[in-house]
């Protein structure tokens, strides 16, 4: 899959990305988002967790989909 930005301009979607002919596009709206605010404990534990990730200590991602599965 091949992402590109585009806007809208008098009423058109204007892109400078060349489709080939008959390319069949799905359309996201970019919503403005508001900032994510964390707390210094939640920073804590980020900061903590891209350690372990760069140690190695890592769960697999089968064992995660198992967990999210049983949900």
């Amino acid at each position: 899959m091949r992402t590109a930005r585009a806007k809208v301009v008098n009423g058109k979607i204007v892109t400078r990305t060349k489709f080939p002919e008959g390319t069949k596009l799905v359309l996201v709206v970019d919503e403005a988002r508001p900032p994510i605010v964390i707390d210094e404990e939640d920073e804590r534990a980020f900061a903590e967790a891209v350690v372990a990730v760069r140690e190695g200590k890592t769960i697999p991602v089968g064992t995660v989909r198992e967990i999210l599965r049983r949900l």
